[in-house]
């Protein structure tokens, strides 16, 4: 039977048209970002927290990018295009901090620029360079090639991804990779229904201010069958006062160019620029439809696609992707594999660290659940898994993996021990908490994450008493 792939299925970019058209569209962003520079930060915040962004971690980087194997010490060059007020910038610099490493910011607003620099300032960050000007206008700036280039909430925001993205492409080096973040098209249908209801609302020639108190006052007045209205929940951190303000809802409801993109979109678009998906660092779950299907009729029936078409169905299944968050690159085998067995598995995110703790909390024949975040995690426990666990600490390769649970359980075969570890690898993996990397580079090649998680506002989540659970 024949493989039902994403092209049949899509052959052209899916995407919404710009939301507020305006005839010189790169003016009107440019102005919107010089008067509202987003998202809205106060550099002092620096003294007490540092945002942790997963698609800008090194370690998920280095996974997703560079077969788990890049050395970030001698070399390494980034930029930052569309930087912002700095998140994506201040993390990437805070953990290149000892690195010989060069960072280039580039962004077209001079406000938001302001902003990004006293963030560093603050944080005592030498390690960026900063440049004003747009993605238009690369070629010109002439900034030299790139290993990483990050680019998130950027090129929805251009009359032309396309060129945009081929731009940026022209930028990087041979084998080096970049993260892009775009709108997701389905999870943003209330956003648009009201961009389309606030066309149709707010008189013409008024200023940005004026607009943002009008919008305001309706959507205090929308009726409960409003659509925007019910989805306010997954919003109201970006319009609210304590969140991102005003800044964030003219970003959101009122910006002169805003596309959304559905998965054949998203491979259309690298295609274009002649790269490829290398995979979604956040919520990959959201992109495998057996994440939330168990019946075998069906899923046997998914099981006919290829990826990229399983993947465009699994948004369609789950509607709540609203960005979609992903790394591109020219190669094809980027990504760190369980075949590679100089590798060594790394606990992450707020797990880090965590893996003897839960080795030690399993008991074989028992059903442990992990609760980090909203994700719930069932594990039948085993000794193959217990022995594993203990090992998860990114320094031992994973053939001594295999050989210390075969010398601990010499019934196990390397077989089965192979068959549990890609099992609990798949499922932690796709919610973030599992990566590959090379044996003995974390500290060395990579960042120290025992001492960025003690930085101020370091990440110091780890697994409190009330995180895991053992089912009787």
């Amino acid at each position: 039977m024949r493989v039902r792939s994403c092209r049949d299925a899509c052959r052209e970019p899916q995407r919404l048209e710009p939301s507020m058209p305006g005839n010189d569209v790169p003016t009107a962003v440019r102005e919107q970002y010089e008067e509202l520079p987003y998202p809205l930060r106060d550099p002092r915040d620096e003294e007490r927290r540092l945002i942790h962004t997963i698609g800008s971690n090194l370690v998920v980087v280095n996974h997703f990018c560079f077969k788990g194997r890049m050395d970030f010490r001698t070399g390494f060059r980034c930029l930052v295009a569309g930087g912002g007020t700095g998140d994506g910038l201040i993390y990437l610099a805070e953990q290149l901090r000892d690195f010989d490493a060069e960072i280039i910011y580039l962004d077209m607003s001079v406000a938001s620029r302001r902003v990004a620099e006293e963030r560093a300032r603050v944080r005592g960050l030498s390690n960026i360079t900063w440049v004003t000007g747009a993605i238009e206008d690369m070629q010109k700036l002439d900034l030299g090639e790139f290993d990483l280039i990050h680019c998130t909430g950027v090129l929805h925001h251009l009359e032309s991804t396309e060129n945009g993205l081929q731009d940026l492409a022209a930028a990087l080096n041979e084998h080096g990779s970049m993260l892009l973040m775009l709108y997701g098209k389905y999870a943003r249908r209330p956003v648009y229904d009201m961009q389309a209801l606030l066309r149709a609302y707010l008189p013409e020639g008024i200023g940005r201010r004026e607009k943002i108190e009008k919008v305001r006052q309706l959507i205090d007045c929308l009726p409960e069958t409003n659509w925007f209205r019910r989805d306010l929940a997954n919003w109201g951190h970006e319009i609210s006062p304590g969140g991102n303000g005003d800044p964030g809802l003219y970003d959101l409801l009122l910006h002169a160019c805003d596309q959304a993109f559905d998965v054949p979109g998203l491979y259309a678009l690298a295609g274009s620029a002649g790269l490829h998906i290398q995979g979604f660092p956040v919520g990959s779950e959201r992109y495998n439809p057996f994440s939330a299907i168990q019946d075998e009729a069906v899923r046997e029936q998914f099981e006919r696609m290829d990826l990229p078409m399983q993947q465009a169905t699994a948004e369609l299944l789950h509607c709540d992707i609203s960005r979609h968050e992903f790394y591109v690159g020219r190669g094809t085998d980027s990504v760190a594999s369980l075949d590679d067995e100089d590798n060594a598995l790394l606990m992450f995110w707020k797990m880090y660290g965590k893996h003897r703790q839960l080795a030690d909390a399993m008991l074989p024949g028992k059903v442990f659940t992990l609760q980090v975040d909203h994700h719930q995690i069932r594990i039948n426990c085993s000794e193959i898994l217990k022995h594993l666990f203990a090992c998860m600490d990114g320094q031992i390769p994973l053939h001594e993996m295999y050989e210390r649970v075969h010398q601990a359980l010499p019934m196990a075969s390397r077989e089965a021990i192979r068959a549990e570890l890609k099992g609990i690898y798949t499922v932690m993996h796709e919610r973030g908490l599992l990566y590959l990397v090379m044996a003995g580079n974390l500290a060395t090649g990579l960042p120290d994450y025992d001492r960025l998680n003690q930085v101020p506002g370091g990440d110091s989540a780890g697994v409190d008493p009330n995180t895991l659970k053992i089912d009787p």
